[in-house]
């Protein structure tokens, strides 16, 4: 039966080389998966990272300099956010301000063409006078000292008498010069909205708004109106909570009995009288300061658009109680208002801060 037993054995017995293929499995299985491992942990010597480090820009040659947009434009150092603030701007202020001129236009038996051409003003920009706008922003910063020395913020007013208009700014440091201008930089409007500067009275206390670079201080530390109402019922300063800017003390040409005269004045920008103020917005009515709508206000608010120092101060006082607690600033709030008159070719002379009486 043994006999049997190892005949069988013989017979089923495997060849001699696939006995030694059978035991230099495990070691040519080992060997290839340990290759495997090798070349999945290898750095960027893949197919992969050869491709990207032939298209990808080496840091040895990249530039600081924004590259030209397809449009021919250079590329803004925070487009992303100016296009977001445009949008913004359309829907909370600019569509706020055509809707109650559209009101006021179809109030009266006749169609108001004040309103109609206000309404204008915002719908169809003339692209030429949005050119002089930045144009004069541009001469303006040039003549600043080096005050413009970053990318920021700020609002330009046009106190020009037919145009009445302020505009969110952004000014970038970092593109090349615009046409017409000697100092890099580039100046883009991102909306506009009606705002009313300052008309001589005769025998009242009023002022020419002047015109130059105003910057927010905290030496002239912003306040916040209480909404209370004058001896005519109006509320100066806009309803309650609204936000004044104070730039200080400047000259303006003020109204005296005998003609008018360079005096000085406190100049602020602030809301006004939602129900009597606001349908004035678009034409020389203040009393020196520069008015502004409750959306305008609500917005540069909102986005601490001109509050760079107060930004900085309230690192070491969190408590501060001007800026609003729920503010969500820009990436880089500014500091100045530029007031000027886009129709002058010439910008004027920046006016200069001398201790004064309060304009409004």
């Amino acid at each position: 039966m043994k006999a049997d037993r190892f005949a069988a054995g013989a017979r089923l017995a495997p060849p001699a080389p696939v006995i030694r293929a059978a035991r230099l499995f495990p070691a040519v299985l080992s060997l290839a998966l340990f290759c495997l491992g090798a070349a999945c942990a290898a750095p960027a010597s893949s197919s992969r990272d050869r491709l990207v480090a032939s298209v990808e820009p080496s840091p040895a040659v990249a530039t600081p300099m924004p590259g030209p947009a397809p449009g021919g434009q250079p590329v803004l150092d925070n487009a992303d956010e100016i296009a977001a603030l445009k949008e913004a701007f359309a829907k909370e202020v600019r569509a706020k301000t055509e809707k109650r001129l559209r009101q006021l236009g179809a109030s009266g038996k006749k169609p108001n063409r004040k309103m109609a051409e206000r309404l204008a003003r915002l719908e169809n920009p003339d692209p030429a006078y949005e050119e002089r706008v930045v144009a004069d922003a541009l001469r303006r910063m040039e003549r600043s000292g080096g005050r413009f020395d970053s990318s920021q913020y700020f609002v330009y007013v046009d106190a020009a008498k037919d145009k009445q208009l302020a505009f969110l700014a952004y000014y970038d440091a970092n593109a090349p010069a615009q046409a017409g201008s000697a100092a890099p930089g580039r100046v883009v409007l991102i909306g506009a909205d009606l705002v009313s500067t300052g008309r001589l009275r005769p025998g009242e206390d009023s002022f020419i708004t002047p015109t130059g670079i105003f910057e927010n201080l905290l030496d002239n530390f912003g306040y916040r109106a209480q909404g209370t109402k004058n001896s005519k019922g109006w509320r100066g300063l806009g309803a309650k909570g609204s936000r004044v800017w104070d730039f200080g003390f400047q000259q303006g040409l003020r109204q005296f009995s005998q003609g008018a005269h360079p005096s000085q004045m406190r100049l602020l920008m602030h809301a006004t009288d939602p129900d009597f103020g606001e349908p004035r917005l678009g034409a020389r009515d203040s009393k020196g300061c520069v008015r502004v709508s409750a959306q305008f206000n609500r917005f540069l608010d909102e986005r601490a658009v001109l509050d760079r120092h107060y930004e900085a101060f309230s690192k070491t006082n969190p408590n501060s109680w001007l800026l609003r607690p729920d503010r969500i600033p820009v990436s880089r709030p500014g500091s100045f208002m530029i007031i000027g008159d886009a129709s002058e070719a010439p910008a004027g002379r920046e006016s200069a801060s001398l201790p004064a009486a309060t304009a409004e």
